[in-house]
Parts: structure tokens; sequence; C-alpha cells
């Protein structure tokens, strides 16, 4: 059967409340036009019995004109009851959508790695689509019918009591029926949710890793996981149809019934004389008020159905809360002088496998330091920690001595600037990307950036300069173009603490020696962090830290830890790299194009 449960019933209300003023007139105007149609077997009982017999036709001809103008007033109510509702319903849907998207953007980085976002996309859009019927059009279409057949059934007992009684034995086979199908279609409904997200899921990862299928000529493969997905959604569909389908196919077999009854009881009623021919026809005619409402109402269940297997979903992702929360009363950060400490830092994406072990370390304002380690030491973990993106389990992380927990996640944020390996560009002009985060930068300020982030060098070949479209994820551009940009909009954001994680891994060896003269600038009186960047750079760091397995072993200057840390020897010979290269300019060219791989 329908059934809204209590917490359903809590999330559902306050956009039913939001949306009261068009609820109340679309509930008016649908009372009015009921009201309007329940006048008409009355009148046809009254024609058939007393206007024709005595050949009234006078009479015949003002009834008529008086049913044709109720018509008219009746269907006017029924337009302006459907315009109303389906404005109110989709100003629901678009509140209930943008807080469900806003509620699923404030939740960790954790949530995102363990959730597909083709997933996301289909229940924020798909699920939340869904709801239409139960936000509206299906709650008020059954208080409809409700009243329409409470009013039906006064009528019928009006007409004939006994033949009333025999028309309705037949509807607790309705509340049968939809008990029946009731836990079938939403079950059914949720089965073609998620072969609908799959599908989706599919689809979206075989477009975006296009050059990767390409390249490993494996277009068949795709073909069968998305073939694969969509004979699973084929299937839900199918067995979503056939259920509706019977269904149907059950009230309308159970509704026949009620008239055939009718006909029956009725008739031979009219030929014992204890009822009349024009209250058999209006009888038939109201009877229809009774089975039509019942009818709809197993319709009407069907799409509640759905509509509830949408909804936990949308609940599923409304209930989870992010471990990351703002501080009941943040401490107030100025100024930010990016000062930063570590304190016996545990951390692991997994609780019970923790990637830093009591990591400790000093950070001074303006300071560069400079964090290496073979890949999987937790370079890019320990630097995720600083904007809490995710919270240690053990240890604090102090900016400028206060507990960053205790700050706002607005000024925390606001005063870092990440410049991250894999660059992501929006869909949108350069000038968009580059003032992303940044919308209020003045146009001098922004050609500064570029042109100290040397974007404005590949620009002026661009015919549309800064305006050129990047394409999806900037695939438009080169990666080392891509870097440059996101440096830029690094720069435009003028943080108190910059995180370089790979920064310039993509640029070439000629790009690279243009922006290690951005990166100069960009460092100057901020607070840096480096990850495995370029060793041009990481030489001039005030202080390199060695991670291994997730602590820091070793700390200090190039020279003092080529001298006495075997790994940091070992990632130096990797890079044929001594300290007495150093001392020679040839050698500092040299370094400019060599990697340092961490």
């Amino acid at each position: 059967m329908i059934a809204l449960s209590a917490p359903t019933l809590k999330r559902l209300i306050p956009y039913m409340r939001a949306e009261a003023a068009h609820l109340i007139a679309a509930g008016a105007l649908m009372i009015f036009g009921v009201v309007l149609q329940l006048p008409l077997p009355l009148v046809t009982r009254y024609i058939i019995d007393s206007i024709l017999p005595h050949k009234n036709l006078h009479a015949l001809n003002y009834l008529i004109i008086a049913l044709v103008v109720l018509m008219i007033v009746k269907g006017l109510c029924d337009v302006g009851h459907s315009y109303v509702m389906s404005t109110a319903r989709e100003r629901m849907l678009v509140k209930l959508q943008a807080d469900v998207f806003r509620h699923v953007q404030g939740l960790d980085l954790s949530f995102f790695k363990n959730t597909k976002s083709s997933y996301l996309v289909a229940r924020v859009n798909n699920d939340v689509a869904q709801l239409g019927s139960i936000l509206s059009g299906s709650l008020l279409t059954i208080m409809k019918d409700a009243i329409t057949f409470v009013a039906g059934a006064c009528v019928i007992l009006f007409f004939h009591a006994k033949l009333a009684i025999a028309s309705i034995l037949v509807l607790p086979f309705f509340i049968a029926s939809m008990r029946l199908y009731s836990s079938r279609i939403r079950r059914c409904s949720a089965d073609y949710q998620e072969s609908f997200a799959s599908v989706w899921h599919t689809t979206e990862e075989s477009f975006s890793a296009i050059s990767v299928v390409k390249a490993f000529q494996t277009e068949g493969q795709e073909q069968t996981k998305v073939v694969r997905a969509l004979r699973d959604r084929m299937r839900a569909i199918v067995n979503m149809g056939l259920t509706s389908s019977l269904s149907g196919f059950t009230s309308a077999f159970i509704g026949g019934l009620g008239p055939l009854i009718v006909l029956w009881y009725g008739g031979r009623e009219v030929v014992a004389n204890h009822l009349t021919l024009g209250t058999l026809i209006a009888f038939n005619v109201v009877i229809g008020y009774l089975f039509g409402p019942a009818q709809r109402l197993m319709n009407v269940n069907a799409d509640l159905q759905q509509s509830l297997a949408s909804l936990e979903r949308v609940s599923e992702l409304l209930h989870i809360t992010p471990e990351i929360t703002e501080p009941s009363r943040p401490i107030v950060w100025n100024p930010v002088l990016g000062g930063i400490e570590f304190q016996r830092v545990t951390f692991g994406y997994d609780r019970n496998n923790p990637i830093l072990n009591g990591i400790s370390f000093n950070i001074f304002p303006s300071q560069t330091i400079a964090i290496v380690g073979k890949n999987g030491a937790g370079k890019t973990t320990l630097a995720s920690l600083i904007p809490r993106f995710y919270d240690p389990q053990a240890g604090t992380i102090l900016v400028d001595g206060i507990d960053i927990r205790h700050l706002s996640l607005y000024d925390l944020r606001r005063a870092i600037g990440i410049v991250p390996q894999s660059t992501f560009l929006f869909s949108g002009t350069i000038r968009d990307n580059i003032r992303y985060g940044t919308p209020t930068a003045t146009e001098d300020q922004f050609l500064r950036v570029a042109k100290l982030a040397h974007v404005i060098d590949f620009v002026r070949e661009l015919p549309g300069g800064f305006d050129t479209e990047v394409g999806e994820r900037g695939v438009k551009l080169s990666g080392g173009e891509r870097q440059r940009i996101a440096i830029a909009r690094a720069m435009l954001r003028n943080p108190s603490i910059l995180i370089l994680d790979e920064a310039t891994s993509e640029i070439d060896s000629e790009s690279e020696h243009l922006i290690q003269q951005a990166l100069t600038n960009l460092l100057q009186n901020r607070t840096t962090l480096i990850i495995a960047h370029r060793f041009a750079t990481l030489l001039n760091a005030d202080k390199i830290l060695v991670l291994e397995a997730g602590t820091v072993i070793d700390q200090g200057t190039h020279k003092e830890l080529y001298e006495r840390c075997p790994v940091y020897q070992q990632l130096c010979r990797y890079q044929l790299l001594s300290p007495e290269l150093e001392k020679s300019d040839a050698a500092s060219q040299h370094l400019e194009c060599t990697h340092l791989t961490l």
C-alpha cells in the first residue's frame, strides 16, 4: 500500500511548506473542479425521468446550456490546477536538487574517493527528478480522488442504498491488489535506478579514457561493458514494466466488475419497478466517481512506489554526515603568517593501515620546505592534511600556533594555494580557469599572473586569446599549458601558504626554464611546501624532509642530507646528482633539465 513513513514526511514537508501558497491554490481549484462535476448525474436523472416524459424542450435547452457552462468552468479549474501544481512541483524539485548537490559537495574527500562520481550524478539528477510525483502531483491526485470517491459514495447511497452497497463490494480487492504490488514495484524501480547509474558510469568512464582505450585498442572490451550494462538496464525496465502492467490489468479488471454489478442488479430493479431508468443511468455515471478514482489510485501507487525508491536513494546521501566539520566558535586568524607545525601526526585512509606515523616537523613563516621520498612514502597525503581535506587520527597540525581544527574551513583554505600534479581545468575559457576561485581580481592582476606564469606566451598564438575555450577538462591544451594555467590560478589567489605537488611534472625543459623564474617570484614572502618538484627548485629549499614508510627519517639541506642520509643518497644517485654539481653554472643548467622522481 501507499505508505509514507515519518522520516519520509519529515524530509518532504519543508519543501511543501515553502510552496504552501501554490499548493493551497492548487487544492482549492482541484476541489472546485470536483464539486462542479457532481451535478451532471443528478441533471441526467432529472432529464430522463422528468423532462423527456413531459417533452419539456424549453427546460431541456436551459439545462444543457447550464451543463456546458459548468464544463467550461470545470475545464478552466483543471487547467489552472495543472499550471499552479506544475509550477509548485518544479520549484520544489529545484530546491531539493540544489540541497542534495550542496550536501554532497560538502562531504569529505574520503567519501568521493570511495564513491563513483557517475553514481552521484545519477542520484543528484535522475533520482531527484523521480520525486516529482511524491512531492506534489500524486499526493494531490490521491486527495482529489479521495474527495471524488467520498462525494460519489454519498450520491449513490442517496440514489439507491442496496445497489450502492452491492457495487462497492469489490473495493477490498483494490486494497489487496495495492498491497500485493507496492513492494514489487518499489523493488523493480530501485533495480532500474541502480542499472541506470551503472550505464551512466560505464559510458562516462569509457569516454573519459578514450585516448587510453584507443592506445590499447580495447574498443571491443569497452563496448562489451557498455552493452552488458545496457542489457542489465533493459531487464530492469522490462521487469518494472511487466509489474506495472500487471498492476494496471488487475485494477482495470476489478474496476470493470463494479459497473457489471450495477447493470445486473440495477437492471433487475428496473424490471421490478423498484428503480427508474433515469436513476440507473445516473447511478452508472456516478459509479465512475468510485471506480475511476480507485483505479487511478492503483496507477498512482505505482508512480509513488517508484518515487519512494528514488527517495530512499536520495535519503542515503542526505544521511551521510561529513567528518570534517566547522568549529562551533572558530578562532580569528589574522594576520596570516604561514607558520606550520606537525606534532606527532598519524593518518591513514584506512584507520587500521596508517600511511603517516608520528610525523613531526616545523616550517617557519616564508620558509620553503621540500618533501622527498619514494612512491608511496606519504608525501601527497601529508600535504592534503594541511587544508583539512582529511583529519589525522592522532596528533595535531598547527598554523601560526593555532590548531587548524579551531579555524573556519573558509579562512584556512582561503590562505592556501595548491598546484596539483594532475591539473583539472573546467569547461570554459582560459580566462575563466585562471580567475577560478578569485573572480574579483582586477584585469591588471590577471595579466600580471598570466605573464609571470608564462601563460601569455602561448595565449598570443591562439585566435581567441584568453577567451579560447579549453574543452572538457582542458583537452584542447597540452599538459604543460594546463599546468601553467594552474600556476597562474594559484598566483592570482595570492596565498600565504603554497603547496606544489609535482607542479611542473608535465612541463618540458624549455617551459620549465621559463616557469622557474615565475615560481621564484611566487615563492617569495610565503610559506611553501614542494613535493616531488624539479630538483633545481629543491636545491633552493630552506629545508628538505625525507619520508620513508610514513615517517620523517631525516631533514636538512641538500648537502647535509647527501652526506648522511642513505635514502636521500639513493634518490640523488638515481638522478645522477651530487653536492658538487651545485658549484658550477653548467651543472645548474643541467639541474633545470633533471627530474627527481619521488
